[in-house]
């Protein structure tokens, strides 16, 4: 449901910008925007036998990485990023609550996405308000070996990612501004179950897990 309105709302954005095709084109078309930021939360939900630990817990901390954007039109931007996260993961016991930081449990997130940016204000406006959003995937590192507890194995390493948030653009000059974003990351991690009721009952489904983040970061807009 999450991933139908994200889509819908990038299929808004791209009509949206199509309105300002009347509008004349920047000269500026490529920004870069290098940037570092804190990222918050997420959790991998296990589960396996012999062991009482149902959540690997992501430690918030430091990210930074970068974002590409190309205007298609004034307001409209084709949009790129990637941001690493260097963490460590925490196993939480479902008995006594207690989270213990996992042997050789550190591991980075890199998440690379594809998506668009929208901005309300004229291309030659000084603060630029907008709102984003983008799909991709997110590689966890060491994800594929067990702790070195030999606990748990997840298995995995590629994992299907979005992203949605906004932010705000402060221009210096007709080349340099600075950007600030705050967005929702998900990243799918490993299996999951829900119930889902129709018209013939309900039922137990297969579903995915998700590592759900909240990123705020701060970069050097450079326009070219």
């Amino acid at each position: 449901m999450l991933m139908r309105k994200i889509l819908a709302l990038v299929f808004i954005m791209g009509f949206g910008a199509s309105c300002a095709l009347a509008q004349g084109f920047s000269t500026q078309k490529i920004e870069l925007t290098p940037f570092v930021g804190v990222k918050d939360g997420g959790k991998i939900n296990v589960s396996q036998a012999g062991t009482n630990v149902d959540n690997l817990l992501i430690k918030s901390g430091i990210e930074y990485g970068g974002i590409f954007d190309y205007s298609l039109w004034d307001n409209f931007q084709a949009e790129v990023m990637w941001i690493r996260q260097p963490t460590y993961l925490s196993e939480h016991d479902a008995n006594t609550g207690f989270v213990t930081r996992v042997p050789d449990g550190t591991t980075k997130l890199d998440t690379f996405t594809f998506g668009a940016a929208y901005s309300f204000k004229p291309v030659d406006a000084k603060v630029k308000p907008f709102i984003a959003g983008g799909i991709g995937w997110t590689n966890f590192t060491n994800t594929n070996n067990p702790p070195a507890s030999g606990n748990l194995s997840l298995g995995f390493s590629n994992r299907f990612a979005y992203n949605i948030g906004g932010g705000v653009k402060y221009y210096f000059s007709r080349h340099v501004g600075a950007r600030f974003d705050l967005r929702y990351l998900a990243s799918r991690t490993t299996p999951g179950t829900a119930i889902q009721c129709g018209g013939f009952g309900c039922f137990q489904v297969a579903t995915s897990n998700h590592a759900n983040q909240l990123s705020a970061a701060a970069g050097i807009a450079l326009r070219f």
